[in-house]
């Protein structure tokens, strides 16, 4: 009956835990250690502690699969010697909820389902987020500038992101400017990658295609750009961080302009 009882407590916590995440709520506190992520499944954070390290981990999605890495290996629990769950009772008292063996595996099997179902928090790949974002990316498109300038010969490496610049737009069968960047020099790109690479995507191509709608998000819907897998970095281009910013985006696209031959 006991363990029973302790189960059942169980997974009532971990729910409240599910529901919090779901609710995203604002950034608050220093971002968790993964003592702090094990602390939170052991029940052993303060409200406020608990509060904070949910809020970062609705916000950041590598930090969200470290801590689904955590529920699912309880191994990795323990790194350096230094034990970061209650499977050593000596070293902190067991909470109201915990046998000795710290989450029973019921409530733990329960709460990884969880963690694997939930929507949003793996990042999308660039054909997903065209899918899922795009009325976002219509929206933003329909706010461009229709501007007319003569096209104007570039280098191979810059058609190739030009190009895939062009694709994002042909995706909502749009063809419009793009951060200075008049259609028709857009449509020349294409062209041109079209005669050298065929159908090939290129890795320039996709940082294009990415360029495209990490700008159109950070000006329609900036709590998006998360979802987006970081795309490979590009010679001439500064490196991204791990995660990405609307400030980072708004680099990139800069250099870009600054890259164009006038």
């Amino acid at each position: 009956m006991k363990e029973h009882t302790s189960s059942k407590r169980q997974g009532e916590y971990l729910s409240r835990i599910a529901l919090a995440l779901s609710e995203r709520p604002t950034l608050q506190g220093t971002p968790p250690d993964d003592e702090d992520l094990a602390a939170l499944l052991d029940n052993l954070l303060d409200p406020q502690r608990r509060a904070e390290v949910i809020s970062h981990l609705a916000h950041d999605p590598a930090l969200y699969r470290r801590w689904h890495r955590l529920l699912n290996d309880q191994d990795l629990w323990v790194e350096h010697n230094n034990v970061l769950n209650l499977s050593s009772a000596t070293r902190k008292p067991r909470r109201w909820w915990q046998p000795a063996g710290g989450l029973t595996a019921a409530a733990a099997a329960l709460f990884a389902g969880w963690l694997a179902l939930k929507p949003g928090m793996d990042p999308l790949t660039l054909d997903q987020a065209y899918q899922q974002f795009s009325p976002e990316l219509s929206s933003y498109l329909d706010e461009q500038p229709n501007m007319r300038d003569l096209p104007v010969a570039q280098p191979d490496d810059i058609n190739e992101i030009l190009a895939g610049i062009h694709d994002g737009q042909q995706s909502q069968g749009v063809l419009s400017s793009f951060a200075g960047i008049g259609k028709a020099q857009l449509a020349l790109a294409s062209e041109h990658y079209r005669q050298q690479f065929g159908e090939q995507l290129t890795v320039r191509h996709e940082w294009g295609r990415w360029l495209l709608l990490s700008d159109a998000l950070c000006n329609t819907a900036p709590d998006k750009l998360e979802q987006l897998t970081r795309p490979a970095d590009i010679d001439g281009f500064a490196p991204l961080p791990e995660s990405v910013s609307c400030d980072d985006v708004t680099t990139q696209r800069n250099e870009l302009q600054q890259r164009l031959t006038r």
